[in-house]
């Protein structure tokens, strides 16, 4: 190949990714309009790290509630050894969006103590703020003047819930869910 031909290469992907680049910043609002595209402030700054804090910002994963030896996959079952296993049906609420939705089943266990609740794990809990039981993310776990507590949160939810959750309003811990 000559050197040209390589120079037109380099050039057209440059090109390509400048393009790329500028569209993506104007079209998340970044900027105003194309004239002011080599304008980039601090607050357009701050915004994109913002959006890429959003974007690349992982939830924690629930425990290993199910050891992969307790389960036993078949030809034409599948098999799986979890003590007092409870049956779960979700509401439409979208909080859980997309992990958990009005199509999803779930397996639950109920909890013995605080050690087995923790950060990332999904809960199911009765909220003295809402009617009926809450499945959400735990998100922090402390211990304040009352004891132990959980901070949770609906993954597709702006902002935590309002209250802190005792071990005592926590009916369930998420251990499998069935799509």
């Amino acid at each position: 190949m000559n050197k040209k031909a390589v120079l037109g290469i380099v050039a057209s992907f440059l090109l390509g990714f400048l393009i790329s680049n500028a569209y993506t910043i104007y079209s998340f609002g970044l900027i105003n309009n194309a004239d002011s595209f080599f304008h980039f402030n601090s607050l357009n700054t701050q915004k994109l790290q913002s959006l890429e804090s959003k974007i690349s910002k992982d939830k924690p994963s629930p425990s290993n509630w199910i050891k992969e030896s307790q389960i036993s996959v078949h030809e034409d079952e599948v098999i799986l050894k979890i003590k007092n296993p409870k049956w779960a049906v979700f509401t439409d609420t979208k909080s859980m969006d997309p992990v958990i939705d009005s199509t999803s089943k779930a397996i639950e266990i109920v909890p013995e103590s605080i050690k087995d609740i923790h950060v990332g794990d999904i809960v199911a809990y009765k909220s003295a703020y809402m009617d009926g039981v809450v499945a959400h993310r735990v998100i922090e776990t402390g211990q304040d003047g009352n004891g132990w507590y959980a901070k949770l949160k609906g993954d597709n939810n702006p902002s935590e819930d309002p209250e802190k959750v005792r071990f005592s309003n926590i009916r369930r811990v998420v251990v499998a869910i069935i799509y």
